[in-house]
């Protein structure tokens, strides 16, 4: 693994003040209003880490740079082609020449998920194609070869400083969405302290990914600070580990809630039925396209299907992605880019996480809560989808083993 990936942060402690539950609800309205409101507040620093940057927030980095042309601006990006979900070739062209530094992210560097395929590929194709050099907004043979290896930089995050010596801290489960967006995402705005840790990783990130000699160097490490909340940074398989590590203390009396687009990672599924078997309660609210999430679901109903309970998300399917466990008095909560399958939890994919321990009682848990019982209750029953067929579970099987793509299942096949 590269310079900045997966972290484990040391936890920092918070005042329950300084942490708040975002939705996105109605599309774009808040987590695209608490980004703009972070970069215009920053006097010194601002990083951002997002794909595909929407044109409402790059407006805003071009202002906040014109504004204060001392402001270190740092965007890094995933370099796939429009047509694929990223940024628009001459929305980052403009970014650069308003001075901000843009890394696309040299997915060369990541580990591969499709071994056979990036053998293949960096025999045959990749040492005669580069990504920039391609036409941006046109899908030609070789971006979509490019695309077909599978590899992305799915972090979606921002760090700034607060103009007043502190900072601000926003990790969403997906990119921020115009006001006409269809997306729904959540997150967590934190401020004061755990910047640094994240503002380390990126900075070591964008080095191997751009020879600009303008990055900054990483601020002091912050304090532990005071408060009932602990959180940390984790990324990429770091964040299998720690789901693992608290699905194991869950037993009877205790419940799990789980909200995700795939479920379909053999350590996370496991650990449920662990906590299951323990006397834990789960709820399981997935998406009915992923067919990995319908095999994952059927093998988890076989063992205990008196103590889990699945629902297949409305259409169009959220893209938020957490985790909540409820031990006794304590929660641990888990928001971020990282999805329950393979790629973001095998140290494939760059994701990005927030940890928090804190208080049942605590405002972002009881937040948290509401948005998921209200996704919950708009779910469809697991009737609807249900998927038990032996060729549907051995299917997933082999392309969850291969790293093969998993994909959606059409509408047409319902």
């Amino acid at each position: 693994m590269p310079p900045g990936t997966h972290v484990d942060s040391l936890p920092a402690r918070l005042a329950e003040s300084e942490v708040d539950f975002i939705t996105d609800e109605p599309p774009g309205a808040t987590l695209l209003n608490r980004e703009r409101e972070a970069i215009a507040r920053a006097e010194r620093i601002l990083l951002l880490d997002q794909s595909p940057v929407v044109s409402e927030l790059a407006q805003q980095l071009l202002s906040a740079k014109r504004q204060r042309p001392n402001l270190t601006v740092i965007l890094a990006t995933d370099p796939r082609n429009e047509v694929y979900g990223g940024t628009p070739g001459e929305t980052l062209g403009a970014l650069e020449r308003a001075g901000i530094i843009v890394a696309r992210t040299r997915l060369e560097r990541m580990r591969d998920s499709k071994p056979l395929y990036s053998s293949w590929w960096r025999l045959a194709v990749a040492w005669w194609s580069d990504p920039f050099d391609e036409v941006p907004g046109r899908a030609t043979w070789l971006s979509s070869l490019r695309q077909r290896n599978a590899k992305a930089n799915c972090r979606q995050l921002l760090v700034a400083d607060d103009g007043a010596g502190g900072w601000t801290t926003i990790v969403t489960s997906g990119p921020a969405v115009s006001e006409a967006g269809r997306s729904s995402n959540i997150g967590l705005e934190i401020r004061g302290h755990l910047a640094h840790a994240i503002i380390a990783s990126e900075l070591r990130i964008a080095a191997w990914s751009t020879d600009d000699d303008r990055l900054p160097a990483p601020p002091p490490p912050d304090s532990r600070g005071v408060g009932t909340i602990d959180a940390r940074f984790i990324t990429e398989g770091a964040t299998a580990v720690a789901l693992h590590d608290l699905a194991a203390v869950a037993a009877a009396g205790d419940s799990i809630d789980l909200m995700g687009r795939a479920l379909q990672d053999r350590g996370v599924i496991a650990a449920l039925q662990d906590a299951a078997a323990r006397g834990a309660h789960l709820r399981l609210l997935l998406d009915p396209a992923r067919l990995g999430s319908r095999a994952a679901a059927a093998e988890l109903l076989r063992g205990a299907s008196e103590r889990i309970e699945v629902r297949w998300q409305a259409a169009p399917p959220s893209h938020a992605h957490s985790v909540m466990i409820r031990h006794r008095d304590d929660v641990w909560l888990d928001l971020g880019s990282a999805d329950f399958a393979r790629r973001s939890l095998e140290d494939l994919d760059l994701e990005a996480d927030i940890e928090l321990h804190l208080p049942a009682r605590a405002a972002p848990v009881r937040a948290a809560a509401e948005f998921f019982t209200k996704a919950w209750s708009r779910a469809a029953p697991y009737g609807q989808y249900a998927d038990d067929s032996a060729q549907t579970y051995w299917r997933y099987r082999l392309e969850e083993f291969s790293g093969l793509a998993l994909l959606p299942i059409p509408e047409s096949s319902d």
